[in-house]
């Protein structure tokens, strides 16, 4: 050991130590920040840049402690000591910008610095002592100690302090650089304990500077202990169990950080979530800065788990929750909200690019096939993006982003779409019918309007279609298409899908009471598609109404049936042994539709009205419908075409033996009672002429309706 040092090369040193740590904070700011893709390059970057400055740290040291013995210097061994500082370096930068901090990552990479930084120190000494000294063992271990401590204290001061925005958040910086520097010189004050005099200095090897003793000590026992004191609190701060893991960015706003994840991803939950919202608009507030919210919605995953099982459709999640944490900057927060739907607040916002640019790695992170369980799966998603302070407060922020991913998903999905006037008014008259819809359900504003289907022969009543309207106070009779979208959003569809069916059931008990045979067709909407217990539930109501299966008929969307097609093969065999009939409605609008039609075990087809709508004019629309027809025939299934509208619509549908016409040419959609009242005048005119005339349809005076 040495029983002289240079105070002034040691002032020195402890003076560029402060100013790299500080110089430090801003690269980790810098990495926190980074895109993925930049992160690496800038992460070698840094810590060459870190581990340079460490160089020079450990240079002066030695000139201060060992300055009467330096020789020619080995270019060599200073290289392997520049190593070991870039070492030390990506150490400290790359655990620091983890996202999480468990306590064996830090004991471990505390090591790696600890281990590199006595490193540094021996491969200096080889360099610029040679061979003059050995290494002792025991002050060696008490020295790579005091390293590891110091970095075990760098890494939580830097990962703690990376996303501090508190009241003198530069000030406190300096103070935790010096105390990190201050660190490091009582490191080489440790690490010069190490080295004896094997030579012609064997006389100072035992030679011990009192004031040098006094100060190695003094300041290894303060370093000591705030080290302990702040790893103490960081944690007890953090996670009250600390084997547990540990985020810091959650944890810190969550009240029991053991219930702040979804079990599932292990992603932050909605509670998380919304905390760390307000923690994050109260930074925006204070700083006057700004935050991204971005809704993620997943196109088209529940066939996912109507097609491969629910632990497929959990496999894929947990896969796009880990794509998601990668493709998002270390600043940023990402939470599954419930389902397939997540959040993420994007902060450390410079311009909207930088958003932007964000967004759009989250969008091409599940454009890759996703290979579970030997199933190949291809998803997309949907993401409505809204800045704050900009669209509102915290409570509409959301109701923003929202509405922002409903329009990106109206204009195809696979993109994402922000919050601006556009959808502002949509999304405030979205709001408003959201309010009238909860009254409508309550006052029971909703009515069933049916339009009659006739036999193409003999004109006969073939039974009746139920459509939804709803009897708005000041608008007048409103069709789905005004309400059916914000029906599905804020989740009142299942409600009103059950009224129909149950308001259906009841029209055809009334209709038996009144003497009359009703069958009625049924829409499903996509919901009810998917529903595992909806056969049961149709039987229940059925049941409760003396409903007989033949008076039902259940028409499902060519559109729904396309996608979902193991989904629709399913439900198809429930409906078929519960004797309950099935209609492919809009058929035709697929190229497709006529190549699976044979396997599907379903009782009619609907013709789409673009196709009514042309047999009258263009021999190539009639002759598709006459080769539908003739197709349908052989499969015994009976075809309806819906939009008929003319006489000579009726009559070139005629000659292609289409079974059963509806449309406004008969009757437009009208109430119960005069639908009874239609059936009691065409069964009175033919009990009195044996025909049933289309008069008996027209004559009656047409229900006028608002849509």
């Amino acid at each position: 050991m040495f029983s002289e040092f240079s105070s002034s090369i040691m002032l020195i040193s402890l003076m560029a130590g402060a100013l790299a740590c500080f110089a430090t904070f801003g690269f980790v700011a810098s990495l926190y920040r980074a895109s993925p893709d930049k992160y690496s390059k800038l992460l070698i970057v840094y810590s060459l840049l870190v581990g340079l400055g460490l160089f020079a740290i450990h240079f002066m040291n030695m000139r201060a402690f060992n300055h009467s013995y330096m020789n020619e210097l080995s270019y060599f061994y200073l290289l392997l000591a520049f190593g070991f500082a870039t070492s030390v370096g990506y150490s400290v930068l790359h655990t620091a910008n983890k996202l999480t901090l468990p306590l064996y990552s830090l004991i471990l990479s505390g090591l790696q610095a600890g281990l590199s930084g006595y490193g540094i120190f021996i491969f200096f000494s080889k360099a610029m002592l040679e061979n003059q000294y050995e290494i002792l063992l025991l002050p060696s271990l008490l020295a790579i100690a005091i390293a590891v401590g110091v970095g075990i204290l760098s890494i939580i001061t830097y990962y703690w302090l990376k996303s501090y925005d508190g009241a003198h958040r530069y000030s406190v910086r300096a103070f935790f650089s010096i105390l990190i520097s201050i660190g490091i010189l009582s490191t080489h004050l440790a690490f010069n304990t190490c080295l004896g005099s094997v030579n012609t200095y064997g006389a100072d090897s035992n030679i011990l500077n009192s004031s040098f003793i006094t100060m190695l000590f003094a300041m290894v026992l303060i370093f000591v202990f705030l080290t302990a004191f702040i790893v103490v609190v960081f944690y007890d701060k953090l996670n009250p169990n600390i084997v547990k893991r540990i985020n810091f960015r959650n944890t810190t706003s969550v009240t029991n950080p053991l219930d702040s994840f979804d079990p599932l991803t292990k992603l932050p939950n909605r509670n998380a979530l919304n905390q760390h919202l307000k923690l994050a608009a109260k930074r925006c507030d204070r700083l006057g800065d700004s935050m991204a919210l971005a809704y993620i919605d997943l196109d088209h995953f529940k066939p996912v788990n109507d097609t491969f099982g629910h632990h497929v459709g959990d496999l894929l999640l947990v896969e796009v929750a880990e794509r998601f944490n990668s493709a998002i900057r270390n600043c940023d927060y990402i939470a599954r909200a419930g389902g397939d739907e997540f959040v993420a607040i994007l902060g450390e916002i410079n311009a909207h690019e930088s958003i932007v640019a964000v967004v759009q790695r989250i969008i091409d992170a599940v454009k890759e096939p996703f290979f579970i369980e030997g199933h190949l799966i291809e998803i997309s998603c949907s993401v409505g993006v809204a800045i704050y302070p900009r669209d509102g407060n915290l409570e509409k922020l959301k109701v923003s982003a929202d509405a922002a991913m409903y329009k990106a998903k109206e204009n195809g999905r696979n993109q994402f779409r922000f919050y601006d006037a556009e959808i502002e008014q949509a999304s405030d008259e979205m709001q408003k019918i959201r309010k009238e819809l909860l009254d409508a359900i309550e006052k029971e504003e909703f009515t069933l309007h049916f339009q009659p289907k006739i036999v193409s022969k003999t004109h006969a009543p073939a039974g009746a279609e139920a459509l939804l309207r709803w009897n708005h106070p000041s608008k007048g009779l409103l069709t789905p298409i005004y309400f059916i979208e914000a029906a599905e959003r804020f989740g009142f569809i299942d409600r009103i899908n059950n009224w129909v069916l149950t308001e259906a059931c009841k029209t055809i008990n009334m209709a038996h009471s009144n003497g009359i045979q009703l069958s009625l067709s049924v829409n499903l909407s996509r919901q009810q598609f998917r529903n595992a217990q909806l056969v049961d539930h149709i039987k229940s109501v059925m049941e409760v109404y003396q409903v007989p299966p033949q008076n039902l008929i259940f028409e499902i969307s060519e559109t729904h049936a396309i996608h979902n097609q193991n989904q629709f093969k399913k439900l198809l065999s429930k409906f078929k042994f519960a004797h309950l009939k099935v209609s492919i409605d809009d058929f035709g609008l697929h190229p497709f539709s006529l190549t699976y039609l044979q396997n599907l075990e379903v009782s009619e087809v609907k013709l789409d009205k673009s196709f009514t709508s042309g047999v009258a004019k263009y021999g190539s629309a009639l002759a598709i419908v006459d080769a539908v027809v003739k197709l349908a025939h052989a499969l015994n299934l009976t075809v309806v075409a819906e939009g008929v509208e003319s006489e000579d619509q009726r009559l070139a549908l005629l000659t292609t033996g289409c079974d059963q016409l509806q449309g406004y040419y008969f009757s437009k959609p009208v109430p119960a009672e005069q639908l009874f009242a239609i059936y009691h005048k065409l069964n009175a005119h033919y009990s009195h002429s044996g025909e049933f005339s289309i008069s008996d349809y027209l004559d009656l005076e047409a229900y006028s309706e608002e849509v």
